[in-house]
């Protein structure tokens, strides 16, 4: 067992390692480059979940579905809110007239749902990647903001795994994810506070102290809440890694988790606290 982990970690670092430079090398550059990734991204996951659907024996609308996430975040790079709301609304109505011609119709409510809630799920909270980057270029004319966004988001889901694996003693949801302990979310904390405290020293200094703080807050218990939800679905269908796309991390979406519902906090948090401070 000890073996086995020892395996798993050294391709978890490795695969991490080998896209560090990649991501900041997209990150930097911005603009297209960075869309077409995330947009690449966020197919992935949607993919990825409705495979999870199909594991616990639902029949979602695939193709439909992965191609609504996709659009919806394009759409969302633009800011063109009444597209996006006009999409979302075509989304459900198309789902739900051609559930009518389903044959079973034991299961309407789930599939409507569970297709609409995937869309949502990696297609809405997603494109929260793409408008960061058009905020963080607009605001400061540089990645920073995405570059410290994951940076603490990743620094955190480390911290919480290297600190839960040595003194996690006291479980947050063993029914769910029997490893995440409040050990774990303090060391991601403490992890994250640290990181983006010393990028933010060096190339973020119109932040300050409080909002490291703050976005150390977001950033554990905003990504241990999306590492949960997806530890339940996961748990749901009887699967351990969505898939293994990425060696030492199970899934695009088990890597990107976490950021699903940490990141769009942390880009509120700035429309709302950090832009009108600076303006």
């Amino acid at each position: 067992m000890v073996k086995f982990k020892n395996k798993e970690l050294s391709y978890r670092l490795f695969v991490s390692f080998l896209f560090i430079p990649f991501f900041l090398a997209i990150f930097s550059y911005g603009s297209y480059p960075y869309l077409f990734m995330i947009l690449g991204i966020i197919g992935i996951m949607s993919y990825e979940f409705f495979t999870l659907l199909k594991e616990k024996g639902l029949q979602p609308y695939l193709r439909t579905g992965i191609l609504s996430s996709i659009v919806i975040s394009f759409i969302m790079n633009y800011s063109s809110a009444i597209f996006t709301y006009f999409l979302i609304t075509v989304l459900i109505i198309f789902v739900s007239i051609r559930e009518l011609r389903r044959n079973d119709t034991d299961k309407s409510i789930v599939y409507i749902s569970a297709t609409t809630f995937g869309v949502l799920y990696s297609g809405w909270l997603g494109g929260h990647m793409i408008l960061i980057e058009r905020l963080s270029f607009s605001l400061f004319d540089s990645p920073k903001l995405v570059v410290l966004s994951f940076l603490m988001i990743w620094m955190s889901d480390t911290g919480a795994f290297f600190v839960g694996s040595r003194f996690g003693k006291h479980k947050i949801l063993p029914r769910i994810s029997p490893s995440k302990s409040y050990e774990g979310l303090i060391g991601g904390f403490i992890f994250s506070l640290l990181s983006g405290s010393i990028y933010s020293l060096f190339y973020f200094k119109e932040l300050l102290f409080v909002d490291i703080f703050i976005l150390s807050i977001i950033s554990s218990i905003g990504g241990l809440s999306g590492d949960l939800i997806e530890s339940a679905m996961k748990r749901d269908a009887q699967l351990k890694d969505i898939s293994s796309f990425l060696p030492g991390h199970g899934g695009v979406l088990d890597r990107f988790d976490s950021v699903l519902f940490a990141l769009p906090l942390i880009y509120y948090y700035t429309i709302f606290v950090i832009n009108y401070r600076i303006l």
